[in-house]
């Protein structure tokens, strides 16, 4: 009698446990289906705005568009995007059902930010320049800073430059692979201010240096960031 009364409790809980089991799943499920409807929501948005910028760059050529308009425009949909970006790679790296829906969420993003990056030149050939354009190669070594110095920069100047942040791991989209090449990059980080290539990490100090080079007239921030150098300078100078 006593078995048959073991047997039993160990049925029920081998049928509870599965019925746990299987909740987690369907719950698992279910956040990754509202995961991937919000991605392609924000996808969506951003075609839109894509689309906007291009017909107001259209304008342009027929000299109606304001230019500060239009890249005001463009750096608030960039940064946008950046955000959104990295909730996607968050969801990405935890992701345990749909990986290939993700992955083709995250390939969008990345051709959305190439689209941006080339739209941003254009408008440079159309308008005065308006910022300093940086492209961010980076690889998934959780040792690389050289994404929190850009950070730092970014919220350092502001609108005065564009960072446009790429996995160089990720293979699925061949436009990152051509972007790699173009330039030359064979290390990681690597970082390209406007034309000038930087291969592996970089001090702040060298990126500024870079970023004011680009500069006619000199902002605040780098004003301030040759005053120090000079300061140095001359204390290293002094007897």
């Amino acid at each position: 009698m006593q078995r048959k009364v073991s047997v039993k409790k160990y049925l029920i809980a081998f049928i509870l446990t599965l019925i746990i089991f299987a909740g987690g799943i369907t719950i698992g499920i279910w956040i990754e289906d509202v995961r991937l409807g919000y991605s392609e929501q924000v996808i969506l948005s951003e075609k839109v705005n894509l689309r906007s910028l291009q017909l107001q760059q259209n304008y342009i050529d027929s000299g109606l568009a304001d230019c500060n308009t239009l890249n005001q425009i463009l750096e608030n949909n960039i940064n946008d995007l950046g955000k959104k970006m990295a909730e996607l790679i968050n969801y990405e790296k935890r992701s345990v059902f749909n990986q290939d829906e993700f992955n083709l969420q995250l390939q969008d993003y990345f051709l959305t930010e190439i689209q941006f990056m080339l739209l941003s030149q254009e408008v440079d050939q159309k308008c005065a320049k308006d910022s300093v354009k940086i492209i961010y190669f980076y690889d998934e070594s959780a040792h690389d800073t050289q994404g929190d110095i850009l950070d730092y920069l970014k919220k350092l100047f502001k609108e005065k430059i564009m960072v446009f942040s790429f996995n160089s791991a990720f293979k699925q989209e061949p436009m990152i692979g051509i972007l790699l090449s173009s330039h030359g990059i064979k290390q990681f980080p690597s970082v390209v201010v406007e034309d000038q290539v930087f291969q592996d990490h970089q001090a702040v100090e060298e990126l500024m240096e870079a970023i004011c080079n680009q500069f006619t007239d000199l902002p605040e921030q780098c004003q301030e960031f040759k005053d120090g150098e000079n300061l140095l300078q001359s204390k290293i100078i002094e007897p």
